[in-house]
């Protein structure tokens, strides 16, 4: 059964249909690129994750930007027992700064934009004056609202366009990209299998395997654009290849999901699925399956094939209900009420901020088990001062991992500082603040990092000069990203910076990642410009 809350949150409501345009009008080539041929942070494409021997937990584990301890980068064998390789590279890259996956340590790697050639999709066909404007797109009744709309005066079939253009790049959709995994060229990261089109995965092309993260992300892309088959299908590969059973003798991890695995694509009709049980939970990728999972309850509901009530029902009780044991633990430290980092070892005793998604916790509360809605409403407000203790005083950058007071945490490499997986916190934040909390501790924050990137946009200011910091700001580096401009638009559904408008205009005028770093620069941005397109909610008018 699913719960509805009663209690009044923002409301939204849009001007009637708008006619819809080319978005490659718009500003985004047909290939995805800039003209100029600047390019991302290539060679950053999503997180890693956690350790990978039982007896031996990592001190490291998964954040999905990261390649577990002991693990070499791009889905090879695990070495047991193996030295921690750097992580916090999205994609699961874990090379030293300055490297390239595929090259030696220390090479110099492509210059940006050099990502190898990029098969153009095929475009949506323009509208002629006078036809009927394409079908507009549902916008939640709570939820984020539309800044490119309401801040930029964009009108709302414009908007849709590019929103939708943008998902069906993701997902393969009018592109005449390959079925079976493509490295160097397009936008695509969802495939089915061909021995079983009912199951599909987003696969990360530069670390060449499959994420708890990604698959999660693109669950709860396709609940906000109301894609209930390409849902299923990745929720039934999930469910199949990668969730811990119920009666799984890794008691802490039941109903928790294997972070990473991989697909052998060799044979053309049966690709080879493997997620081992070495490959723990990484708790963002457990929090936005069951979050997803809620939120296709309430659009669809759960009396067709699919119980989602029920399957995020399991997610959510053991992410806090299971029991500690051998070393491993829930996914939220009982003490603290915080999210930790890897539920195994040393890494349980630390976070990760990004991980923190008390918009999520507040969803777990109304909707979840009854008897579990105190202890989420805890964890939420337990969050929210976390997110605030974790970031820096004048900056407002946090850390890609913090300890539970708050100080950052090196992690073994260079996490004390905001990297790849802090680039999601804006967005938390504001989510949280559009959804729930109107929390003004949010509004602070997000004013200090539109306060900290006015000087960090390019000289087109349609995206970052660069993307990752010390957290006071210094050391920068990592050049431009499309992922962490996304994030800075949605932050503007929180700040009241008087340059708010300029981070909503980046985000719309920043293209859409393609080629081998695809996965977590394109799959980080659609959720950003979900979110400030006001097409990221919790609710909807049916």
């Amino acid at each position: 059964m699913t719960h509805r809350s009663s209690f009044a949150r923002p409301t939204f409501s849009f001007a009637g249909a708008l006619l819809a345009v080319l978005v490659s009008a718009c500003g985004t080539p047909a290939d995805g690129t800039r003209g100029d041929g600047s390019g991302d942070l290539e060679a950053f494409g999503g997180p890693q994750g956690p350790g990978t021997n039982a007896n031996n937990p990592p001190s490291n584990p998964p954040n999905d930007e990261q390649t577990p301890p002991g693990q070499t980068p791009s889905g090879s064998e695990t070495t047991p027992g193996g030295t921690t390789t750097p992580e916090g590279q999205p994609g699961g890259i874990t090379l030293d700064p300055g490297t390239t996956p595929g090259t030696t340590p220390g090479t110099t790697p492509p210059a940006n934009g050099e990502t190898g050639e990029v098969t153009p999709p095929v475009e949506q066909p323009p509208v002629t004056p006078g036809e009927a404007p394409a079908p507009f797109l549902e916008r939640p009744t709570r939820g984020s609202g539309n800044l490119f709309t309401e801040v930029l005066g964009i009108p709302v079939g414009e908007v849709d366009a590019k929103l939708r253009l943008a998902v069906d790049r993701f997902f393969g959709i009018g592109t005449n990209e390959s079925a079976t995994p493509v490295l160097n060229t397009g936008y695509r990261v969802y495939y089915e299998l061909p021995q079983d089109r009912s199951m599909a995965f987003i696969w990360a092309a530069d670390s060449n395997d499959i994420r708890s993260e990604g698959m999660s992300y693109g669950m709860m892309i396709a609940v906000q654009m109301d894609m209930q088959d390409e849902f299923d299908k990745l929720w039934k590969f999930a469910r199949t290849f990668m969730q811990f059973p119920a009666n799984s003798n890794l008691t802490s991890w039941r109903y928790n999901f294997r972070w990473q695995g991989t697909a052998n694509t060799g044979n053309a009709n049966n690709w080879q699925i493997n997620f081992p049980d070495s490959a723990g939970p990484a708790p963002d990728g457990d929090e936005y399956f069951a979050a997803a999972l809620y939120l296709a309850d309430r659009r669809w509901g759960s009396g067709g094939g699919v119980n989602y009530q029920q399957d995020a029902d399991n997610i959510a009780n053991a992410m806090i209900n299971n029991p500690a044991a051998n070393g491993r633990t829930p996914l939220f430290n009982a003490a603290n009420n915080l999210v930790v980092f890897y539920p195994q070892g040393n890494s349980a005793n630390f976070g990760d901020p990004s991980y923190n998604l008390p918009a999520f916790y507040e969803l777990f509360a109304l909707d979840g088990a009854q008897n579990n809605a105190a202890r989420w409403n805890a964890i939420a407000d337990s969050s929210r001062r976390h997110l605030v203790a974790s970031a820096h005083p004048t900056t407002g950058l946090h850390p890609d991992y913090s300890n539970f007071n708050g100080t950052p945490n090196n992690g073994g490499s260079n996490h004390d500082q905001f990297r790849f997986d802090a680039w999601r916190v804006i967005m938390n934040m504001a989510m949280d603040y559009a959804w729930f909390s109107q929390d003004a501790r949010f509004t602070t924050q997000a004013n200090k990092y539109h306060a900290f990137f006015t000087n960090q946009l390019n000289d087109n200011k349609d995206n970052v000069r660069n993307a990752t910091f010390a957290i006071d700001g210094s050391n920068a580096g990592g050049g431009s990203s499309t992922a962490l401009t996304a994030m800075l638009g949605a932050g503007a559904l929180a700040s009241t910076a008087a340059n708010r408008a300029d981070f909503v205009q980046a985000a719309w005028d920043v293209y859409q990642q393609s080629g081998q770093y695809r996965y977590y620069q394109e799959a980080t941005y659609l959720l950003g410009m979900l979110n400030t397109a006001g097409l990221y909610g919790y609710e909807w008018a049916q």
